[in-house]
């Protein structure tokens, strides 16, 4: 009889073994089951997330800007051109030069800036502006925005012209002064004496008010 309780004990023992050690196994099993769900969620959140834009590469673009271009060139018009482009580009846009198309005023580098104007001259223009001393760059009915400056925007007291003192050659840099001016200043100047005041230049003979707002920035006494 003991030995029959015994061997009961033994049975129950050795079960309650069998029964802890698949318990454990299935509690893992589960453990591994939910992290593995977990990290499955974790991995779509994580692609669900909007990706940031590359900030080089927002860096690099550049904004329209709306340019016009006249004259000597095949296909002149408005055109929708980046901010980094140069006249010449603009230029090729508008199917090129045409074979009368004159660039010496024109600065083919310059970079574009949105209401920009270009005017392209043909040569004959050019001439003709020239002999009659007719403005070429900087006209009161329209502005070449790519024209060369015979002057630099940034001048100061040193490099004014002086008109009491300024020869033929220097005058003739002056926007809208030709040769014939030039000389018409030097002959007042001969005869009445020096300019106290640069308003005094306007009583040269051809030198109105219009003339004189366009180098008054330039000119001193």
């Amino acid at each position: 009889m003991k030995k029959f309780i015994l061997i009961l004990i033994g049975i129950s023992i050795v079960l309650s073994g069998v029964i802890f050690v698949l318990y454990k196994n299935n509690e893992e099993e589960k453990e591994e089951v939910v992290d593995i769900f977990n990290e499955e969620k974790e991995e779509e959140l994580v692609e669900s997330l909007p990706k940031e834009e590359d900030s080089s590469e927002n860096k690099n673009e550049h904004k329209k800007v709306i340019v016009d271009i006249k004259g000597m060139v095949n296909s002149p018009g408005v055109y929708e051109v980046e901010d980094d482009k140069r006249v010449n580009d603009v230029i090729n846009m508008a199917g090129g030069l045409t074979e009368d198309a004159d660039t010496s005023n024109i600065n083919l580098a310059k970079i574009v800036k949105d209401e920009m104007t270009i005017v392209i001259y043909s040569k004959e223009e050019v001439l003709e502006k020239y002999k009659s001393e007719v403005c070429i760059c900087d006209c009161p009915y329209i502005s070449n925005d790519a024209c060369i400056s015979d002057i630099t925007e940034d001048n100061n007291n040193s490099n004014l012209i002086n008109i009491n003192n300024a020869s033929k050659e220097e005058f003739m840099t002056l926007p809208g002064l030709g040769e014939a001016k030039a000389n018409s200043i030097i002959e007042y100047r001969t005869k009445n004496g020096n300019f106290e005041i640069i308003e005094d230049i306007k009583k040269v003979s051809g030198i109105g008010e219009a003339l004189f707002e366009k180098i008054k920035d330039y000119i001193t006494v």
